[in-house]
């Protein structure tokens, strides 16, 4: 994942039991957890570019947020996300942009436009190796679960349970599986700054090992938990988005700040 990383209004329950779906275990030899896991930070070579819609839902302290999002990513370092739909004002149409050169967030409601620009340009072959890397090094700090298939925007997927240990727990392990996009959907929540990933299921595309779905929980110092889940609603692979996708220039009227 990415949702990050937000369409009616859903409680936890209810949104479990509509996205459940229907989970099939597989015939002959059981998929390696252990690749399942690495392939939510690495994906398949042949994955260029990934487009689609999905919804994003997170529960917790009295709060509910949903939101509708238009996803474009280019592994490792091209990413868009924009709102169509959301249950937060402030929220709509607001658009996340990141390249090699750094990253903007546009929130057209408040007329605002916040920019980071990275010292040296990111690329993509050194993510790539960092993200595995990070996959070597956190795997040793969760147990997994192979869950069998199950289908998400038509698409077969990998499902895999993946939980943080009790030491993980106690040494305060927060980092989350794969895709970093989280960070964005969850401004829009008012949560505590240190939080804990302890349960993780993941739905990996079984063609293009790409997270199509995730479900994460988050839990902060005083046990009080948050959910939080993504999942494409449409998607398609490899249609050939061009660098313009993910440049972004704020508008004239628009506020520009500095993060």
């Amino acid at each position: 994942m990415a949702s990050r990383r937000f369409v009616a209004l859903l409680g936890a329950l209810a949104l479990l039991v509509l996205l459940g779906g229907c989970l099939t275990l597989p015939a002959g030899e059981e998929p390696d957890s252990e690749a399942i896991f690495e392939s939510t930070f690495v994906y398949d070579d042949d994955l260029e570019d990934v487009t689609g819609e999905m919804t994003i839902d997170i529960t917790g302290g009295n709060q509910t947020i949903s939101e509708t999002v238009l996803v474009h990513e280019r592994p490792y370092v091209d990413y868009r996300e924009e709102v169509l739909e959301t249950t937060e004002p402030d929220q709509d149409g607001a658009v996340f942009a990141s390249n090699a050169s750094g990253a903007w967030w546009y929130y057209p409601e408040l007329s605002l436009a916040e920019h980071h620009e990275t010292d040296e340009p990111f690329e993509s072959e050194n993510v790539r190796s960092d993200r595995a890397e990070m996959a070597a090094e956190q795997l040793q700090w969760y147990d997994l679960d192979y869950q069998g298939t199950e289908v998400i925007a038509d698409r077969e997927t990998n499902v895999l349970d993946i939980d943080l240990k009790d030491e993980g727990v106690e040494d305060g392990i927060s980092v989350l599986i794969g895709s970093t996009e989280y960070v964005y959907a969850l401004e829009a929540v008012d949560v505590p700054d240190e939080l804990n990933v302890v349960e993780q299921t993941v739905w990996v595309d079984d063609e293009y090992d790409y997270p199509l779905k995730e479900r994460m929980i988050f839990e902060n110092a005083d046990g009080e938990r948050y959910e939080m889940i993504e999942r494409f609603e449409t998607v398609s692979f490899n249609e050939e988005l061009d660098d313009e996708t993910f440049e972004f220039e704020p508008p004239e009227n628009a506020t520009v700040e500095s993060r």
